[in-house]
């Protein structure tokens, strides 16, 4: 337990509160403004209609996604920290920025697949539901990256 608070101290609050809007924003663009026809198509069976949710059930969306995406933002950046004191252990360069990246793609992958590929196995949703939901982990993930590694 000591490990994990002494982990969580050296984790950058300011810019897992940017990433964690960031992340919302970078949502909103991917999901409601680059793919919006072909997405809420696939997602949700229509473009948009009258049964659309209630603005309370938009409201509650927000405020779980954006906690959702802070705890994210913490978790990525104990797992890059990880991934920097690692370098030093098991003799690889932890001040990549190259190596970072990979490191991040195999992070994003065994992470987000599950999620993104079980929407078509068990929901039975188109593959561009996949590819819209993958490549926003893709970019997100890169994105988190990028700010935790010039910021910190």
């Amino acid at each position: 337990m000591r490990v994990l608070f002494m982990l969580l101290s050296e984790v950058n609050y300011g810019a897992v509160a940017v990433t964690g809007v960031l992340s919302l924003v970078l949502g909103f663009l991917w999901m409601a403004v680059i793919w919006k026809k072909p997405y809420q198509r696939d997602m949700y069976g229509k473009v948009a209609g009258p049964d659309e949710p209630s603005k309370a059930t938009k409201i509650q969306s927000f405020i779980i996604y954006i906690l959702v995406s802070f705890i994210t933002s913490i978790a990525f950046s104990v797992c890059l920290q990880l991934w920097k004191a690692g370098g030093q252990a098991f003799g690889y360069d932890g001040d990549s920025l190259a190596g970072a990246f990979w490191f991040t793609m195999l992070l994003t992958a065994g992470y987000t697949l599950p999620f993104t590929v079980g929407k078509k196995v068990w929901q039975f949703k188109s593959w561009l539901v996949v590819a819209v939901d993958t490549s926003y982990e893709v970019v997100r993930f890169t994105m988190l990256l990028l700010i935790f590694w010039f910021w910190s």
